[in-house]
């Protein structure tokens, strides 16, 4: 009976790997030619590289502070200690759960939550688009996320491959009607970034507007218990990690004081950090007006236009979420990382993939962004902060 059980079980998992090895294969295949590929290329043009080992080369800037935040639970031998409230604690605390399932350090343990994250990423994203569309646009999305300039950040210990694991998750589960789970994944989103908080609006609008023949089926009492209870859900992960700012530093809202005093970044929700980049361009010179001026720029505005055209030509909820994510990673009196926010609206690549339908722009965006993912890490490696 046993042995039936693991035949079982086994076929599941072949199978399911026949059905979505490509996917799989993207992801993977990104990975290897990123983390190793890039940093070798660096050291050919930049020999003080060559002593630094590959998986060291990605361990900086924040990836650093989630290392920290796991190993000693926001306690930091540094006179910096406050700075790392900033970041929330989903992440680090799966690295910790990893290195103590599998006795490894916690660097390596944050490369084994990118990893699986973005192979179950590729997976569920690639079923999302498939409720909608054909297999080949399912896999050109796969494909597109996973060669964006700011891809690399799916493959280091960072939190874009966990979180859009759960965005992704979030809509595919909401989609299929298993509203709980995604409640649960909202939860899970916003213990993870704080523009995890634009999930429940956009889910809300995929169950009570956009499947609202459904929806109506369903008793006023158990629609009242969706919408609220799912609410109260959704918001717990926020919730608690404002309580962890307030167990250390007996203020709910102390990373906005944090952020203010290391980054001199305060919420400006009317375009002030729009107007910041445009000044960048009339006084920065060489690499910091591209990075600081024209990227941060040019990240917002594809942002903005495919958030546009997924809500007038594709699904309401999916626009919701991006316009909202859009507003609060643009909600910033001085932009650094536009081109890194973006990459979680993970609609705008089913729109670069039904763009790719014609040859000229699918190798023309392909060319571009394999040009610009070697500059953008290039840069991250070294001049991290202004991305």
């Amino acid at each position: 009976v046993k042995s039936d059980k693991i035949k079982k079980r086994s076929l599941s998992i072949i199978t399911m790997f026949k059905q979505y090895y490509i996917p799989i294969y993207i992801s993977l295949a990104t990975k290897i030619l990123i983390l190793i590929f890039i940093p070798l290329l660096l050291s050919y043009f930049k020999p003080e590289y060559k002593m630094i080992n590959i998986w060291e080369t990605w361990n900086v800037w924040d990836a650093r502070h989630y290392v920290a935040i796991a190993t000693t639970n926001y306690h930091w031998a540094s006179n910096d200690e406050a700075v790392l409230i900033g970041f929330l604690p989903l992440l680090p605390l799966t690295m910790y759960v990893f290195k103590s399932l599998f006795q490894t350090s916690v660097l390596v343990a944050g490369y084994m939550v990118s990893t699986i994250s973005t192979i179950l990423l590729s997976i569920i994203l690639y079923k999302l688009v498939l409720l909608d569309y054909s297999k080949k646009v399912g896999i050109l999305t796969v494909f597109m996320l996973f060669i964006f300039p700011t891809s690399f950040f799916l493959h280091i210990p960072y939190t874009e491959s966990l979180f859009m694991l759960l965005t992704v998750s979030a809509f595919y589960f909401a989609r299929k009607r298993y509203y709980w789970i995604s409640f649960l994944c909202i939860a899970l989103g916003t213990f993870t970034k704080i523009v995890g908080l634009a999930l429940l609006p956009a889910i809300l609008v995929e169950i009570i507007i956009i499947d609202k023949e459904y929806f109506k089926k369903i008793n006023f009492n158990s629609k009242l218990i969706i919408i609220l209870l799912g609410s109260v859900i959704s918001l717990s992960g926020f919730f608690a990690y404002l309580f962890i700012n307030n167990q250390i530093w007996g203020d709910p809202f102390y990373f906005n004081i944090v952020k203010k005093q290391f980054h001199s970044i305060s919420f400006a929700p009317f375009g002030q950090g729009l107007v910041v980049a445009f000044d960048a361009l009339s006084y920065r010179v060489g690499i910091e007006k591209f990075f600081l001026g024209y990227a941060q720029i040019a990240a917002f505005l594809l942002g903005l236009i495919t958030s546009i055209y997924v809500v007038i030509k594709m699904r309401l909820s999916y626009g919701t979420y991006m316009i909202v994510v859009l507003w609060l990673s643009c909600a910033s009196s001085f932009w650094t990382g536009m081109p890194r926010f973006i990459l979680t609206l993970f609609p705008m690549f089913i729109v670069l993939a039904l763009f790719s339908r014609q040859a000229i722009f699918k190798y023309l965006w392909i060319i571009f962004s394999i040009i610009f993912l070697y500059v953008f890490a290039v840069n991250f490696i070294q001049w991290g902060p202004v991305l």
